[in-house]
């Protein structure tokens, strides 16, 4: 196939990443401007009420602020910032201190918000001629201001500046109220400080930056929303970042939309998970989804593969690294080279994976590893029947488990995720089956649940619980039979999402099937002769699987 084109060996095609972050580098820009596809999506991004990019892990999101960031377009530039533990913790250290309240957390990450997009303008748009004009003088003045160190990370600036009160708020208060002793009073005094240097914090950079009169559209894209400290508590950080939710809409919403005289335009957009979003349970959050959102899909069928924009993505990883033009669908074909089966590879993929470009990008890496171990440099074609390679099918299905992994450490401790897993061993080697079925299988796991130490307990209520929460992670789907059609429909959590699904439910009535792509890692698929619950003195002493090794 296509043996009179030069293509470019295996060997020879760069390593894809599969964070978007490494490619904001100048070493990688080109590279990834390249094989990054420009969808409807980016477009929609740009439009000035779209305050949310959403999406599951692994769909783009990075992605798209990246290139965003890096690729310099005629009216719009743009940051992307990501937050951090240490932010995190601070706003959790500041309450448990008495210096702030779960109210204070949106008026605090609206200063901080300001900082950042202050540092954004200069970085961004000034240039030498503005050292004359004094164009941003003002803004630059604020940032001096509130800023002890100009070289910190933007928000670790910010927060050092908008908090620097608040250090040393315990002393101010110990002199106003120490004559009465009364701890009460003290941290009255601090939380009324704080708020007082936040108000001012604000404003100042309220009247700097409505002076500015930009000639371009700048927007500032947050990352690292989806990502919960283990030493931080759930309903810690979900007050926290709800905070930041509420910030950023306000100020999108009641001050950058105000800005008199500039024909440029600010805004802020979060990059954040469909199910983190539903869980921060913001105030008319289904209009803002409707109105405000951009929800990236990238699923799609066996019938329909051919046209779809993951299929285009795929191949152009293939295509774009050509010495000549070619169609992606064409590069395609010509590496996973499946002459009796046009596309067979691909529609594997599509039943192993849960439809995210970072799925197949792994894929590729995996199978671009497999295939140049030991062999040619001048290969130019995987091998046929590379997809059925157990190697690289057990490989791929540990990414995905890690994938589940990262996903609920949201939601538990990392010491959780292994041993919910053992449920599965009680389905005694059954991938499909009816919700009695996984009913005894629940009763049994949470016997053995009994004698071990689980910090998130919410999923041993029970089956439904915690049914769903494998529902949630795509490790379970379940099936429905068309009456009277002989047709069969599938149903995965990461296709039933959107923004006017944002949580999807399972049903317990249809046939439950466990994800083809994760039983592999998940040791099921064999009977075994004796049954979990007959070792008993073994209990605490499971063994991860090879998928679990690895600690965040």
């Amino acid at each position: 196939m296509n043996q009179e084109k030069n293509w470019l060996p295996l060997s020879q095609l760069r390593e894809p990443y599969n964070d978007a972050v490494n490619y904001r580098s100048r070493t990688q820009r080109e590279f990834f401007q390249r094989i990054f596809l420009q969808t409807d999506a980016l477009t929609k991004i740009l439009e000035p009420q779209v305050f949310f990019l959403m999406g599951e892990k692994g769909s783009g999101k990075t992605a798209y602020a990246t290139y965003l960031e890096t690729h310099k377009t005629n009216d719009h530039r743009c940051k992307l910032t990501t937050m951090t533990e240490t932010q995190y913790r601070r706003f959790v250290e500041l309450k448990r201190q008495g210096k702030l309240a779960y109210s204070d957390y949106a008026n605090i990450w609206r200063s901080m918000l300001l900082f950042v997009v202050g540092r954004m303008l200069v970085e961004k748009s000034k240039n030498p001629f503005h050292y004359l004009t004094g164009k941003f003088s003002k803004v630059e003045k604020e940032i001096q201001r509130w800023s002890k160190n100009a070289l910190n990370p933007e928000v670790e600036s910010a927060f050092e500046a908008v908090s620097s009160e608040a250090l040393n708020a315990k002393l101010e208060a110990e002199k106003v109220g120490g004559f009465a002793g009364e701890i009460k009073n003290q941290q009255t005094e601090k939380k009324s400080i704080l708020r007082h240097h936040l108000l001012e914090t604000e404003n100042s950079f309220k009247e700097a930056l409505s002076s500015l009169k930009l000639s371009d559209d700048h927007i500032l894209f947050i990352d690292g929303i989806d990502y919960r400290p283990e030493s931080i508590q759930y309903q810690e950080y979900i007050e926290c970042v709800k905070g930041l939710g509420e910030a950023v809409w306000q100020l999108n919403t009641e001050f950058f939309n105000g800005i008199r005289d500039s024909k440029g335009r600010i805004k802020i957009v979060l990059l954040i998970r469909p199910d983190v979003f539903h869980a921060l349970n913001l105030y008319n959050s289904n209009s803002r989804l409707q109105d405000n959102c951009v929800f990236l899909d990238w699923a799609t069928t066996e019938k329909e593969y051919a046209e779809s924009p993951l299929f285009e993505l795929s191949g152009r990883y293939f295509s774009a690294q050509q010495p000549f033009k070619v169609e992606p669908s064409e590069a395609w074909e010509q590496y996973y080279f499946t002459p009796q089966s046009p596309g067979y590879t691909f529609k594997r993929l599509l039943k192993i994976s849960f439809h995210k470009p970072r799925d197949i990008l792994t894929y590729i890496k995996i199978t671009k590893k497999s295939s140049t171990r030991g062999k040619s440099k001048n290969q130019v074609q995987f091998h046929e029947k590379i997809s059925s390679d157990p190697a690289v099918s057990r490989e791929f299905s540990d990414y995905l488990l890690g994938e589940v992994r990262n996903y609920t450490a949201f939601y538990m401790h990392s010491d959780d995720f292994p041993k919910y897993l053992k449920f599965f061993q009680f389905l005694n080697g059954h991938q499909s089956f009816k919700f009695d079925a996984f009913s005894d299988a629940f009763l049994k796991f949470k016997s053995w649940a009994n004698g071990e130490k689980f910090h998130a307990t919410e999923y041993l209520r029970d089956a439904e619980s915690l049914l769903q929460l494998f529902y949630d992670v795509n490790v379970i789907g379940y099936s429905e039979a068309v009456e009277g059609s002989g047709e069969t429909y599938y149903h995965w959590s990461y296709r039933e999402r959107s923004a006017n699904n944002i949580s999807p439910q399972v049903k317990t009535t249809g046939s439950l099937i466990i994800n083809p792509g994760i039983a592999k890692a998940l040791d099921v698929g064999k009977k075994f002769a004796t049954s979990i619950e007959a070792e008993p003195q073994r209990r605490g002493k499971h063994q991860l699987h090879r998928g679990n090794k690895s600690r965040r």
